[in-house]
């Protein structure tokens, strides 16, 4: 104990004395400064797979390919952050804002601080101006709609074939390692990112724009895929309604479920189906039994997905019961 004691003491003594000396900004491993908050999503399976949510004072990247759901994820941290009364900022790079859709996301567009840049340096330095503010979440969409000035220069002279070897590249890795240092202030970055077919290679054959650099200095990598369509029968006819969003955990340094992978049913009516998402857990448990196309939960027993949602919305406490019995430990 004696030895323990004299080690934090001179720990202490160095810790200062580097402070002093060398001008740095030095702690202690355990130390509150280095410690993070995580936003949740409040979807059960990938809250756990994330090990509870997007980190902030963390780097997220968010990939896949077109029409996968990548924005959506984006938006939905972004409503949780103004439920707790916290403030989101939005870069749009690639002018794809629309605020009725944001809306029905969830999201409050009127208190969204969202700059329209156009060039890529204005871009980052809304970005840097954000982080460095503490703003909550940052989120930049995209980082393949980063264009550097001199770039933009060129094609406003018209010279649209304009483009040295890895121009983009050269900007995005220059530029999200500045970043770094401005999540010290509390946010959370998340940028957004295209999924690209790579005709050089065979055994890697998708690609990002804007090079490796955003790989190894992000924190927190998910790839969202498109799955099988949702479809529901109206009249008669088979109607698609959404479809099931695949999300892959690429990449972590933040805890979960590295290497994880999970499934939520997205609709185009209302986003992700939360209450799905807890049937399924509890199916998975046990809690709910599956025979056929037929459920069973105590005294009630009735067919299809739609039939049974129905039946918990109707009853608080069952669905209370679904809640606490199927959320992930």
């Amino acid at each position: 104990l004696c030895i323990i004691v004299q080690i934090l003491t001179i720990l202490k003594e160095l810790i200062e004395s580097l402070k002093k000396t060398m001008k740095l900004d030095v702690m202690s491993g355990d130390s509150e400064e280095v410690a993070y908050d995580r936003i949740p999503f409040d979807i059960p399976n990938l809250d756990k797979m994330l090990g509870g949510g997007v980190p902030k004072k963390r780097f997220t990247l968010i990939k896949g390919n077109s029409n996968a759901g990548k924005s959506f994820l984006a938006s939905q941290v972004v409503a949780k952050v103004q439920q707790s009364g916290g403030l989101a900022a939005w870069i749009d790079s690639e002018l794809s804002w629309d605020a009725a859709w944001m809306e029905k996301c969830g999201v409050d567009t009127s208190s969204v601080l969202l700059v329209q840049p156009y060039t890529g340096e204005e871009a980052m330095k809304g970005v840097f101006s954000f982080l460095e503010a503490g703003v909550d979440v940052v989120v930049l969409d995209s980082i393949a709609g980063l264009i550097p000035s001199d770039v933009a220069e060129k094609v406003q002279e018209g010279d649209f074939g304009y483009s040295p070897m890895a121009w983009q590249a050269r900007f995005v890795t220059q530029s999200i390692g500045k970043i770094m240092a401005y999540l010290k202030h509390g946010s959370a970055f998340v940028a957004i990112n295209q999924l690209r077919e790579n005709l050089a290679s065979i055994y890697a054959p998708n690609t990002t724009p804007g090079g490796h650099g955003q790989t190894f200095f992000s924190h927190l990598i998910l790839n969202v895929r498109r799955g099988p369509w949702i479809e529901e029968t109206v009249d008669g006819n088979k109607v698609r309604t959404g479809f099931e969003m695949k999300i892959e955990m690429d990449k972590t340094k933040v805890g979960g479920d590295s290497w994880a992978n999970t499934t939520v049913p997205f609709t185009v009516e209302g986003g992700i189906d939360v209450l799905e998402t807890y049937i399924r857990e509890a199916i998975d448990k046990g809690v709910i039994k599956k025979t056929g196309s037929w459920y069973s939960l105590g005294d009630i027993r009735v067919q299809g997905m739609t039939s049974l949602k129905d039946a918990i919305k109707e009853n608080e406490e069952l669905l209370a019961q679904i809640q606490d019995d199927s959320t992930p430990n």
